[in-house]
Order: C-alpha cells, then structure tokens, then sequence
C-alpha cells in the first residue's frame, strides 16, 4: 500500500522534528557533561573510607599477626579496585618495610617480573604467611636459647634441648658452640677446658659436654649420697627439735 503525498510529507516532517530533538538534547549534554566518575572508582573510594589502609609493616614482629589480618580484610573490601593479579601483588608487597621484610618484598617483585607472571592473591597470601611463620619461630629460638641456661637440668636433656632451639634457630656452627660453653654448667666447661678436649664442631662439643656431665653427674650422686632410699624415721637425741634438719630426697646435681 503506497502512501499517499501528504502522508509521506507528514513523515518526513514528524523525522525533522525528531532529528532536531536529538540533535539539543545531544548539543546539552556536550556543553554541561556530566562528572564521569567509574564504577569501580566509586566503589573503591567508598570502601577506603570505611576499611582504612593498614599502612607499612616496619618489622615489627609482635604486630605482624594483627597488620596481615586489617590488610587481608583492606583487599577484600577493594577488590574490585584491582584490575588484575600485578595491582594485588605490588599492593600488597610495596607495604612490606624494612631489611627482612623489604628484602622478602624486593626478591618478590623481581622473581615476578622477569617470569612475567604475577602470584594470584591466594598464592600470595600462602607464601607470605609460611615465610613469616617461619621467620617468627626462628626469631623466637633465637632469642631463647641466648639465655638457655643449664642450671639443675640434667646434662642429656640440656644438650637435647639445646641443639634443637640451634637448628630452628639457623645458628651457625661456631656461634653455637659459643653458647653451648658458655650456657653449660660452669663445673662442665671447666672440665673440658683442664682436659683440653674442647671442640669448634657442634655436634662433637655436644658430645663431649655429655660425657662430661655424665661423669659429673655420676660422681656427685655417689659422693653427695646419692641414694634415693632415705630413712624417714628421725633420730632425736632428747631434748633435740624437728626443725631445722633438711632430709635430702635424691641429688641435687652440681650442689646447686
């Protein structure tokens, strides 16, 4: 069904009036454009406000366990802020500080980029927290067995004790060997110096520092009455007092 002349000018003019519509509404928006903030930085920008920025771990070790968990939460309340794994991962190392930490960071960031392949969140989060769980063991062994000292414990059990906290400790040989000498009994380093059987191995002082306090050890239990049958039975002459008698159950070792 053709149309009719009249019809078709109709048309014609109800598309000019259309056209021109468009063409000021399109002549506003150019000259008075809206403010184009994206989505993401909208949001973004909205959850910083409420999840604050954890900021740089500086090496503290008794903080670390409460900074990881405000930063974990800090990702996961931005993430759709990260365009991809490289954002989360230089995000996340660029916070660690110091000459531990920083170094971890550095030897991350490289090993990264010259594979050209950057760790996935969950990747990262499980080599971060096993590094520093290892880092604050060894931290604590290392402080610990500076003041390790032997006293009244028995020589087998300090001597095993000892070469423990070393090796999660990551001592070196000689500073260990240093510790063991002078955290051992006195009356047993003594002997191994009279005896000149001292030794920069660890393994062979351990030993040595066995033997030693073994013979110690054995000599004072037989001398200092070792036996651990006592006589309860108190012999008073008359007139005498309950107090002040001190009945030795056992040994002391090294009469300390």
């Amino acid at each position: 069904m053709s149309l009719q002349p009249q019809d078709m000018n109709a048309l014609l003019h109800a598309m000019r009036t259309q056209i021109a519509a468009l063409t000021s509404q399109l002549a506003e928006i150019q000259a008075n454009p809206p403010v184009a903030t994206p989505s993401v930085e909208k949001k973004f920008n909205k959850k910083v406000k409420v999840i604050a920025d954890p900021g740089a771990f500086e090496e503290d070790r008794a903080q670390f366990a409460k900074w990881w968990i405000k930063l974990q939460i800090w990702v996961k309340a931005n993430w759709d802020a990260f365009a991809d794994n490289f954002e989360v991962a230089t995000a996340v190392l660029s916070r660690l500080k110091g000459p531990v930490a920083g170094r971890y960071a550095q030897v991350q960031l490289q090993e990264c980029y010259t594979a050209g392949v950057w760790s996935t969140w969950d990747d990262l989060k499980i080599e971060i927290e096993k590094y520093f769980k290892l880092q604050a063991e060894h931290d604590w062994a290392h402080q610990q067995i500076r003041f390790f000292k032997q006293g009244n414990m028995r020589t087998d059990d300090f001597v095993t004790r000892f070469l423990a906290l070393s090796i999660q400790g990551g001592l070196g040989n000689e500073h260990a060997v240093e510790l063991l000498e002078r955290n051992v009994n006195p009356r047993i380093a003594e002997q191994i110096y009279l005896q000149d059987t001292r030794s920069n191995n660890l393994a062979l002082a351990a030993e040595e520092v066995r033997r030693v306090g073994g013979a110690i050890e054995l000599y004072t239990m037989h001398q200092g009455g070792g036996s651990t049958k006592q006589n309860n039975t108190s012999q008073r002459r008359p007139g005498s007092s309950n107090q002040n008698h001190n009945h030795s159950h056992g040994f002391k070792l090294f009469g300390l």
